[in-house]
């Protein structure tokens, strides 16, 4: 894969509302926005739910498929019910990797 013809990294903003919004990796002929979150205790994990929940709503107006990889240190228990309500939309992933 080549950067700036595959894949590019902080680039197709995404305006919503008011505010832009950038993905940490987009994949344009996959149609994809990659965005990396890091889960280092209870209370992050909360903000990393609310994140994904309103980066979807910026990111599938631009993508139609976003791809979430979350790292976790420890935080999430049930891997299921984190990633269930945020998979419930057509084009979303969250793929969990544990430490």
């Amino acid at each position: 894969m080549f950067r700036g013809q595959d894949y590019d990294r902080e680039t197709g903003r995404v305006k919503f509302s008011a505010k832009e919004v950038v993905p940490d990796f987009v994949f344009p002929k996959l149609d994809l926005a990659l965005e990396i979150k890091l889960a280092s205790d209870a209370g992050r994990m909360k903000e990393v739910i609310d994140e994904i929940n309103a980066d979807i709503r910026s990111y599938k107006k631009e993508y139609k498929h976003v791809l979430f990889v979350v790292y976790d240190i420890g935080s999430i228990r049930d891997e299921g019910e984190f990633r269930r309500d945020l998979e419930s939309e057509d084009g979303i992933s969250v793929l969990i990797i544990k430490h």
